[in-house]
């Protein structure tokens, strides 16, 4: 899959890649069902690629998959979020114009999961990088 991943970000496929990305999640057993998972999931594979196109070998976010492991997703989003400075990841996904992938795009996108000070620090912190807030996600029952 990461493999097809490479090949979908090298033809500037963006819809293969996410296909192959969520093929990966299942065979990781990611609990896909959940919107807001398989969204967040979207996002480490994406951080997980900038790092391997950065150091030019396959790169795991093993800090950020250590911190699901211990708070979850909705936990960990909301710490990131929290935190007085943003992520490496957050810049990393900025700078490369990837701003939707980012986690606290991410968590606008779900507000009704989240604490009200962690999407309003979220939301300011998407303003201060010079990202328009996302509407909140529409979820349908069963998707």
């Amino acid at each position: 899959m990461r493999k097809m991943m490479e090949d979908a970000r090298r033809r500037c496929r963006d819809d293969l890649w996410r296909e192959a990305l969520r093929k990966l999640c299942a065979l990781d057993g990611i609990d896909l069902a959940d919107p807001l998972h398989r969204s967040f999931y979207e996002t480490l594979g994406a951080y997980e690629q900038a790092l391997t196109e950065k150091n030019g070998r396959t790169t795991r976010a093993s800090r950020t998959r250590q911190k699901i492991r211990n708070k979850g997703i909705v936990g960990c989003l909301a710490d990131w979020a929290l935190a007085p400075a943003p992520t490496e990841g957050f810049g990393m996904l900025i700078r490369t114009g990837r701003a939707e992938l980012t986690g606290e795009y991410l968590l606008l996108r779900y507000p009704d999961r989240f604490s009200d000070k962690a999407v309003a620090a979220a939301r300011g912190r998407l303003e201060r990088a010079g990202i328009n807030a996302p509407s909140p996600a529409t979820v349908r029952p069963g998707v």
